[in-house]
């Protein structure tokens, strides 16, 4: 398309512009010399050769342009020949008008006739040499037609005008060749225009092809104009149409240049036919118009009412070109579209992570997309022709076998099926494969398959199976799946029996070491337990502390067996990060009994373990029926002694802790009783351990501490100080791991009005030995002013150094030691030690249950200023206690000076 800024650029050029320049100063001369002439007529023949010898270096300057391609170039240096051979026809032409007799004149000699023919013939060779676009046979046939058409216009008109003007042409020029060479000038020149309008070409610039088709018509119009001239000798055609010409082609050059090397085909025009044949059509229509100007009124009818039928069929035609030209657009339309859904599709599946296949009804590849190759790592050659089962493993062959099966049924069913399929490396991937049945299909006649990779979905799958059937510590199996393999044990039958497995005293490992090197146990004890199990047993971690051994096909002897080594394993130390560490467990074993579910067989297990820690720990229970009973008439009472404590059921009796020698009360120490309403009075043996089972320790324990506290301000309102010292409460393990306890006390304390100083807390070694939170909450008890007592010493870890880590002010010693006093130097021997450990250590010691006076008299002399036991006094209900401090109140009125000051009041 021609561009105006191109234009506006070609024509600012120096070579260009003097054309201009030469062109309108001939024309303008032409006009004025038309009536006289009015200079030499060398004067008007000097521009005409110049300007074609300047086009011809214009072109010349285009065909040394390397940006053009080379057919381009090629085309521009011919036509620089020609337009050189036609600068020298000018020049010669030239000395023939202004030489010999009756110059000026129009005769022209042979010799530039001769010399205007070869310039026209070689621009002649250069159009037809240029390369045209491929085209089809009816396009070339409709070209041919066109070109016909217009060729037989211009021969009418040359044929015409050569008789009707060729006299004048005769008389003008004085030879009948200048007339031959207008007429052949003028059918190379419709040949050149026909070339270029009708085939079009993909070389040249379409504005330099349009530019120079009107140069070309500038130069053949001139001859027009010869029988104007006729009689003014000295005027020329050639003053008007050659710098006409010679500008145009100059433009045409420039324009040429400046397209530079992107030489793209022309685009399609939008008018769907040729206006050229029509033209010559119209051109014919008047030129007949002329001829019979002068014939009869009837002749001229004739002649306009075939001009009208033609008009009426041109327009007709036309009309077709339009609807056949709508019809090809929407064709080309939809066929573009449906290029566009075709390589949409092929993109789709060429680019696919799924493998797209076609199989015939042998099952054999017909078709699979390029993608297989990246998810299965063989070339697509490799699968054509080959059946599916080459490439399935063969576990998975008969879920394809039945899948095909399935799929031949009736066309258009669905199937799917998971496969392991070959890869290049040798290995196999986990595909899932979605076929259907389109032999109905005539464009497919197979099975159309999507087969997608599902490796690394298994694998997740896999392995949040494993994380949802397995504990992610230790490894073994959780109690999901152990419930599941125990179900599928007891329904297979043969022997069957259960190990379960609660480690003694896990938590203080926790508390004393962290729970780094808790786990670090764990995952040793689950080694452990491995290697005890045979093959085909399974070993679970039902949770915390917690395993289990399922034994199958086994016999009750070979699982006690199986059970002793277990419990030697685990008894052998742990080392874990330095720390050597022994491990002992309850293990509770249940045999399992026809119809039994693998719930009931857990459960047996769990009564028996739990029986086993009641015996003693680090040992093995087998299950026996009457546990159940006891087990239940445990949470039975479980369940009543969570009702006593908010029901009034319990009550506290106080055993006074008395002075040695003379037994006067010096404390007492708060003991709980259950009235039960059905039981009677229920003994604290059997309730106590129930309740630091099931947790109620630590709502009866707050229970007790805040009843004793108010008893305890009660008493020093009543009898001042005739009232006990101290009031002793017992805290268990389990109340000293409560987070919170020193608070509870400072509250009890505060509520009750009690001070600090009056409440003696009693707790065991065994809740304090390990250390952790249980040691916590007894510093946190002596920085509230709480004394503390060690609670039958010498029965637990008896260790000395615990006495140097835990803030105590008080050591009981126990019965067991007490029971001996009396006896050999041996037998006493303990006792004596803890009497004199306490006196260097400035701790009190009391000798807990003394029965006889030989034991209070010999606790004496061994250094024991305190005492408690049946001896002195039974445990005493609130009332008698205030009774002995009423007596004792009453003496001291009478002899304030009768009785020694309470051993533990200082």
């Amino acid at each position: 398309m021609l561009s105006y800024a191109a234009l506006i650029r070609t024509l600012t050029e120096p070579v260009t512009a003097v054309l201009a320049v030469l062109a309108v100063f001939s024309t303008a001369w032409f006009a004025l010399s038309f009536a006289r002439p009015l200079a030499p007529p060398i004067v008007a023949w000097v521009p005409v050769p110049l300007s074609f010898g300047l086009a011809a270096l214009a072109a010349e300057r285009v065909a040394r342009t390397a940006a053009l391609a080379a057919p381009t170039r090629l085309f521009w240096r011919r036509l620089a020949v020609a337009l050189g051979v036609m600068t020298l026809a000018l020049i010669s032409n030239g000395h023939d008008a202004l030489s010999g007799p009756g110059a000026p004149h129009q005769q022209v000699e042979p010799l530039t006739i001769l010399m205007y023919l070869a310039g026209l013939m070689v621009a002649l060779w250069a159009l037809l040499r240029l390369p045209g676009a491929p085209r089809s046979r009816k396009v070339r046939l409709t070209l041919g037609l066109d070109s016909g058409v217009v060729m037989l216009a211009g021969g009418l008109f040359v044929g015409y005008f050569t008789v009707y003007g060729s006299p004048e042409a005769l008389s003008a020029t004085g030879s009948a060749w200048w007339a031959l060479t207008v007429i052949t000038l003028g059918f190379l020149t419709i040949l050149a225009v026909v070339k270029l309008a009708l085939s079009g070409n993909g070389t040249l610039d379409r504005g330099a092809l349009s530019v120079l088709g009107l140069a070309a018509l500038a130069g053949a119009l001139g001859g027009a104009l010869m029988p104007v001239i006729q009689s003014k000798p000295y005027l020329h055609v050639g003053h008007v149409s050659v710098p006409a010409a010679a500008f145009l082609a100059a433009v045409s050059a420039g324009l040429q240049r400046r397209t530079g090397t992107a030489q793209v085909p022309l685009p399609r025009p939008r008018r769907p036919f040729s206006l050229l044949p029509y033209a010559a059509i119209v051109a014919t229509d008047a030129l007949l118009l002329f001829a019979t100007r002068s014939a009869s009124s009837q002749i001229r009818l004739v002649v306009i009412g075939t001009i009208a039928l033609t008009a009426l069929v041109v327009m007709r035609q036309i009309a077709a070109f339009y609807d056949n030209a709508n019809l090809l657009a929407r064709l080309d339309a939809s066929m573009l579209e449906v290029s566009r859904h075709e390589q949409r599709f092929r993109s789709l599946v060429q680019n696919s992570s799924d493998v797209i296949t076609i199989n015939d009804v042998d099952g054999k590849y017909v078709y699979i997309s390029p993608s297989v190759e990246a998810i299965l790592g063989i070339s697509v050659r490799q699968w054509l022709g080959r059946p599916v089962h080459d490439f399935v493993h063969p576990d998975d062959r008969d879920a394809l076998m039945e899948m095909s099966h399935r799929l031949r049924e009736r066309p258009g069913v669905t199937a799917t099926c998971q496969v392991r399929m070959r890869h290049a490396d040798g290995g196999w991937r986990w595909a899932e494969v979605v076929s259907t049945n389109r032999m109905d299909d005539p464009t497919v006649r197979g099975i159309v398959s999507n087969t997608r990779d599902i490796t690394e979905t298994k694998r997740f799958q896999d392995e949040l199976a494993h994380q949802a059937t397995h504990d992610a510590l230790t490894l073994l199996a959780n109690r999901t799946l152990f419930t599941e393999q125990a179900s599928g044990a007891l329904s297979a039958g043969g022997g069957v029996s259960l190990a379960l497995i609660d480690l003694d005293d896990f938590k203080t490992i926790n508390d004393r070491l962290g729970h780094a090197v808790g786990d670090a146990v764990l995952v040793a004890v689950a080694g452990r337990l491995r290697k005890c199990a045979r093959p085909g047993d399974s070993v679970a971690r039902l949770g915390g502390d917690e395993f289990a051994v399922l034994l199958r096909d086994v016999t009750p002897k070979q699982a006690d067996r199986i059970v002793e080594q277990i419990i030697t394993v685990l008894g052998a130390p742990v080392n874990v990060e330095g720390h050597d560490l022994l491990v002992q467990a309850s293990i509770g074993l249940v045999d399992g009994e026809p119809g039994m579910g693998s719930s009931e067989l857990l459960r047996r297990a769990d009564v028996a373990m739990y029986a086993a820690k009641e015996q003693g720990r680090s040992r093995c229970v087998r299950y026996a029926a009457e546990m159940d009973l006891r087990a239940i008439e445990y949470a039975q009472l479980g369940a009543e002694l969570r009702r006593a404590v908010d029901s009034g059921e319990l009550f506290l009796m106080y055993q006074p802790v008395v002075t040695l020698p003379a037994g006067e009360v010096s404390a007492v120490e708060a003991l709980v009783r259950w009235q039960h309403p059905e039981r009677g009075l229920v003994s604290p043996a059997e309730f106590v351990p129930v309740a630091e089972r099931n947790g109620t320790i630590v709502q009866l324990g707050a229970w007790v501490l805040r009843e004793a506290c108010r008893q305890m301000v009660e008493w020093r309102q009543t009898y001042g100080d005739a009232a006990p010292s101290r009031v002793g409460v017992n805290v268990s393990a389990r109340q000293l791991r409560e987070p919170g306890f020193a608070q509870t006390v400072a509250d009890v304390l505060h509520e009750t009005g009690l001070g600090p100083g009056d409440l003696l807390v009693e707790i065991t070694e065994t809740a304090v030995f390990d250390g952790g939170p249980a040691l916590e909450a007894v510093h946190a008890l002596r920085e509230l002013g709480v004394s503390v007592a060690l609670d039958d010493f010498g029965t637990g870890h008896s260790s000395l150094g615990l006495l140097r880590t835990c803030p105590v002010d008080v050591l009981k010693v126990d019965k067991s030691f007490v029971d001996g006093v009396t006896g050999t130097v041996e037998q006493a021997a303990i006792a004596t030690s803890l009497a004199h450990i306490a006196q260097a250590l400035r701790l009190r010691a009391v000798a807990e249950g003394v029965e006889t006076a030989a034991q209070a008299k010999r606790l004496y002399q061994l250094g024991y200023r305190l005492a408690q036991g049946f001896h002195f006094a039974r445990p005493l209900s609130p009332e008698d206690v205030g009774s002995r401090l009423s007596a004792r109140a009453d003496a001291e009125k009478e002899s304030p000076d009768s009785w020694d000051p309470p051993a533990l009041a200082s």
